[in-house]
């Protein structure tokens, strides 16, 4: 957590019944290195097995999706009211009535 060892934390937190000793403290650090270590070597494995299988065609490449306003507004990223209700978040929406021909493209006044 902070500058002691977990260990020490761990007996001064009354978790554990002896306090540690420099070797158990050596081989714990130790420990978390080569976790460290490992994850990372696993990471770069499955970083260039995914490269390859996407170069291959066996896996496709995940979709970019842009983002436009957020769920909790009340029109989500639309500009004029439509004739769907709409519901997000807490908020309900009913939808506009829209005269039979009129679309999107024709802007009432």
């Amino acid at each position: 957590m902070g500058d002691f060892p977990i260990e020490w934390e761990a007996w001064i937190r009354k978790k554990r019944k002896d306090p540690p000793t420099t070797e158990e403290i050596l081989k714990n650090e130790n420990y978390r290195e080569e976790m460290k270590q490992k994850i990372k070597d696993v990471s770069e494995k499955d970083k260039l097995l995914q490269t390859k299988e996407y170069k291959e065609g066996l896996v496709a490449e995940p979709a970019h999706t842009h983002v436009k306003g957020h769920a909790s507004a009340p029109y989500y990223g639309k500009k004029e009211p439509s004739q769907d209700p709409m519901s997000t978040a807490n908020t309900f929406q009913p939808g506009s009535w829209m005269p039979p021909g009129s679309g999107s493209n024709n802007k009432q006044q």
